[in-house]
């Protein structure tokens, strides 16, 4: 009989729950690479889809493609330009966040799963004004943040070790990935072909994969204020 990995099983003892997000797409090359890896680990994921990014060659396919599949689709904003609480006019909300769940049309998740910018992972007080908070309450949104940023944009494996580091540091981690090629500056870091890698290792520590989100990270679900956001408002 093969004897035991003990130094798996002392990684088993800080197991917890992991639920995967990506943003940025839909990029139909590299979101087709990350769906087949969920449907080679059986994970069900979901993806904050920019709005513009739908009107690309083959994308709305591979957004019909996730959803077919079981992962939920959400709203990255129409066009990731700048946080809601840096808009310069109150129609900002409707042209990123409104316009979008139109784009997505039935795609979109139900309970309208909306992530916001975040300012390259920094969830701060430029997330929201007063009258997007009042908005999303009267258009039952969900809204969808993170408590992960292993920032996989910056290099194409450094981002594992990083999350994998994270997955001990509380029992259910939301974390945020980006099924796209690169990012502002087009640098080609192809993150993603880790994607495998990454969740064979973390659940061979003995953490479990779920879809819904951890309960820290839902300040506002389907249109209820779930705890104080007063931090996260200009």
């Amino acid at each position: 009989m093969t004897p035991p990995d003990f130094a798996i099983l002392k990684q088993r003892q800080a197991m917890g729950r992991i639920t995967l997000t990506f943003d940025n797409g839909p990029e139909p090359e590299m979101t087709s690479l990350v769906l087949d890896v969920l449907r080679k680990q059986d994970v069900r994921a979901t993806f904050f889809v920019i709005g513009q990014n739908l009107e690309k060659p083959g994308a709305k396919a591979v957004v019909e493609r996730a959803r077919a599949e079981g992962h939920w689709i959400g709203n990255h904003s129409f066009t990731h330009r700048t946080s809601l609480g840096n808009a310069s006019t109150d129609s900002f909300f409707d042209e990123e966040v409104s316009r979008t769940f139109d784009a997505l049309g039935d795609l979109a998740h139900p309970d309208r799963l909306f992530r916001p910018f975040c300012n390259a992972g920094l969830i701060d007080h430029r997330l929201f004004r007063k009258t997007d908070i009042q908005k999303m309450r009267g258009a039952k949104i969900t809204c969808v943040l993170f408590n992960s940023v292993p920032r996989d944009w910056e290099h194409p494996d450094a981002w594992v070790n990083r999350a994998l580091t994270d997955l001990t540091t509380k029992p259910w981690t939301t974390i945020v990935l980006h099924d796209i090629y690169g990012y502002p500056d087009g640098v080609d870091v192809r993150s993603m072909l880790q994607l495998d890698r990454f969740m064979s290792l973390a659940k061979a520590q003995g953490h479990e994969f779920l879809q819904e989100f951890s309960p820290d990270c839902v300040p506002i679900r389907r249109g209820e204020v779930c705890f104080d956001i007063q931090s996260l408002t200009n």
